[in-house]
C-alpha cells in the first residue's frame, strides 16, 4: 500500500520536548489533532473527485508517536504530484499550508496559558 506523508519540520522535536513537560503534552496533542481535522476537511474539499474514493480516504492517524495525514489509496501521490503526462493536482499540500498558522497559533496559545498558570 502506498501512502502519502508530508512531514512538517520541527513537529517531531516539539513533541519530544513536550514529552518532558507531561501536563502540556495533552493540550498540545489536542491542538495538533484539531489542526489535522481541519487539514483533512480542507483537503477533501479541494481534491479532484472522479469516483470519490480518494476523497473519502483522506484522513489523519497517529502511529508510534507520530502524526500522519494523507491517503492510503495507491494513486494519491500521483494526483498530488502528477505522473506521466498528467499534471499535479495538489490537494494535501495546500490544505497543510493554509492551516499551518492555525497550528502555530493554537500551540502558542496553549503554551502561553500553561506558562501563565505555571504548569498547573
Amino acid at each position: 500500500m502506498i501512502g502519502l506523508d508530508i512531514k512538517v519540520e520541527g513537529l517531531e522535536s516539539l513533541l519530544k520536548a513536550l514529552d518532558r513537560i507531561s501536563n502540556l503534552k495533552e493540550p498540545a496533542a489536542d491542538a495538533i489533532e484539531l489542526f489535522l481535522d481541519k487539514v483533512v476537511n480542507d483537503a477533501k474539499a479541494i481534491v479532484p473527485v472522479r469516483t470519490g474514493t480518494l476523497q473519502r480516504s483522506i484522513q489523519w492517524w497517529k502511529a508510534e508517536g507520530e502524526y500522519h495525514v494523507g491517503s492510503r489509496v495507491h494513486y494519491a501521490p500521483y494526483v498530488e504530484y502528477g505522473a506521466r503526462g498528467r499534471p499535479p493536482k495538489p490537494y494535501l499540500t495546500p490544505a497543510l499550508m493554509q492551516n499551518i498558522l492555525l497550528l502555530r497559533q493554537a500551540l502558542r496559545d496553549f503554551i502561553e496559558r500553561w506558562v501563565e498558570n505555571r504548569g498547573e
